[in-house]
């Protein structure tokens, strides 16, 4: 149970982190940004390395806010 558990938590990270992607690719090729994409490999890697998924995504959204806040 704590296997499916931790995978579900890693599945649900990467569709979070996709959708997001998804939402903003338009303003993000706008200015300049290359849309990253991820192939099946890359979603399952994540989804069960996903501590240090949301690790990376947690620093740079530390590093964004404390840009914005200067």
């Amino acid at each position: 149970m704590v296997l499916i558990n931790y995978i579900a938590i890693g599945a649900f990270i990467m569709f979070a982190v996709e959708s997001i992607i998804g939402s903003y690719s338009h303003q993000m090729e706008h200015v300049g940004e290359e849309v990253p994409t991820f192939d099946n490999f890359t979603r399952i890697f994540c989804a069960i390395i996903w501590p240090v998924t949301l690790a990376i995504i947690l620093k740079h959204a530390i590093t964004w806010i404390k840009n914005i806040l200067k």
